[in-house]
């Protein structure tokens, strides 16, 4: 395997214009000696800190581009001088430019075939082991850091290959959202303990508006009322500015699914700051940013309102918390409707194989969230994952990893980020511990510092620096 590298400009702030791009000769399947194809996978890096000895921080890349990573996460740039480390970003398989098939490559169930979490855990210890062959040094430690599914991915990581890296920060890492794990130390996961998260952000205990709760609770039945007409929907569309017509009462299910998305989201990017974290990825402008404490920016649209709140109010202020997400950069004139109601992309053909976790598949109930009552329908997903990728889950497949014996491992979950519903939230051993960030939203300890962090996220990343020094050092 071989690397060929292309200099990017340099730049004066941290992030892809001071990396190096490489692109690492990876196998196709890694577990079948039968397939000899490979693709070019992109792993950018950065030896500016690097000194002879010290370790490599590895990001195991998520389900996007790597330059999403390589801007946002600061912990690594933020520590890499004072541990003398190499920075390294690896693109996952299927994502931004590791195409293994090319344009083809997400094309159908069959071409996705080799997109799973085992492949890619292949591929990064594939990756270390050349980096480290390159650096004449072959024992030196490596670092594992992710977020979310990069966060799952560190921690597995750690797991499956423990050679490859001396420990793993887990950063709000839903590796429990699974059911049947193997442990009674695991509680059995309740996909709707998601959305009860979301519905606690919306509650002054989170920081929000008084009556943001009740609120969005009671707009639902008037929404999809005014669905079930035409004169409705007509009223509809001019209460969300849409961009096209509402034409039935699917579409009115389309238009929940759609606010359901921007709650979900801001949930995930409730940040003391200004952010481009989560609306980089949908408007490819790095100057649009989401406003400090973006979830409590849209419930104050609700504040004061309860379930007597007429529904043109209740419908109003809807749309107005919809747009401190969709129109996040001022300019937007209409609401477009998502076509796709699980916002996932081709992380639904990981869902529909490995369970990966993806919060549009969990139950909504309507009494413990604040949404409306939308059960999961096993027999409908397995209908949808036959029809679009010719496959069928295997269920209880990523349920088989536990955390027994694991060592070395930090997980982290932020105290207003949903997807601690899943995450390892209480100690497992002396060595796999678990750290809350208070008024902490979705990684955020993996952020670029800002003066307007709250105390406890600072507290969590020294933690996590000392528990890196103790690895590398052992």
């Amino acid at each position: 395997m071989a690397f060929v590298v292309a200099a990017l400009a340099h730049a004066t702030t941290p992030g892809v214009p001071n990396c190096t791009v490489q692109w690492h000769t990876q196998a196709l399947d890694h577990f079948n000696f039968a397939e000899n194809r490979t693709f070019k996978q992109r792993v950018l890096r950065h030896d500016g800190f690097y000194r002879p000895g010290g370790p490599i921080l590895f990001y195991t890349g998520n389900e996007a581009n790597v330059e999403l990573y390589v801007n946002a996460t600061g912990w690594m740039w933020e520590n890499a001088g004072a541990l003398g480390a190499l920075l390294v970003f690896a693109e996952h398989r299927y994502y931004g430019e590791s195409l293994p098939l090319g344009a083809a490559s997400t094309a159908n169930g069959s071409t996705l075939r080799w997109l799973t979490m085992e492949q890619a855990l292949a591929d990064f210890a594939s990756v270390i082991y050349d980096v480290r062959r390159e650096l004449k040094a072959p024992q030196t430690p490596v670092v594992a850091i992710g977020g979310s599914y990069g966060g799952m991915l560190a921690a597995w990581l750690r797991l499956h290959y423990p050679s490859s890296v001396v420990g793993a920060l887990a950063a709000s890492a839903p590796v429990l959202a699974f059911d049947g794990l193997p442990s009674a130390k695991y509680a059995k996961f309740d996909g709707n303990s998601y959305w009860r998260a979301v519905t606690r952000d919306a509650t002054p205990a989170a920081g929000a508006a008084a009556g943001c709760e009740a609120g969005v609770r009671a707009s639902w039945p008037h929404l999809f009322a005014a669905a079930a007409t035409a004169e409705g929907r007509a009223t509809l569309g001019r209460a969300f500015s849409l961009c096209d017509p509402l034409a039935s009462a699917a579409d009115g299910e389309r238009l929940a699914a759609t606010l359901l998305n921007a709650w979900d989201t801001l949930a995930m990017g409730n940040f003391p700051y200004r952010s481009n974290y989560l609306v980089y990825q949908q408007t490819q402008d790095p100057s649009v940013t989401l406003p400090p404490w973006p979830f409590r920016a849209a419930c104050a649209h609700f504040s004061g309102a309860n379930a007597s709140t007429p529904a043109s109010e209740l419908l109003a202020a809807a749309a107005r918390a919809a747009a401190v997400l969709y129109n996040a950069s001022g300019k937007s004139t209409c609401l477009a409707v998502a076509a796709d109601p699980n916002f996932d992309g081709i992380w639904d053909y990981q869902y529909c194989t490995e369970r990966l976790p993806q919060e549009t598949y969990f139950s909504l109930d309507g009494g413990a969230d604040m949404f409306w009552r939308r059960p999961a329908n096993a027999t409908a997903i397995a209908e949808h994952c036959a029809a679009k990728y010719g496959v069928k889950a295997r269920a209880a497949w990523v349920s088989t990893i536990g955390f027994e014996g694991a060592s070395n491992i930090v997980f982290t979950n932020g105290e207003y980020d949903p997807w601690r519903a899943g995450g390892v939230v209480t100690n497992l051993s002396a060595s796999v511990i678990a750290l809350e960030v208070k008024q902490g939203a979705h990684h955020l300890d993996l952020m670029f510092e800002n003066d307007d962090d709250p105390p406890s996220v600072r507290a969590v990343r020294s933690a996590q620096l000392a528990a890196v020094r103790r690895w590398i050092s052992s």
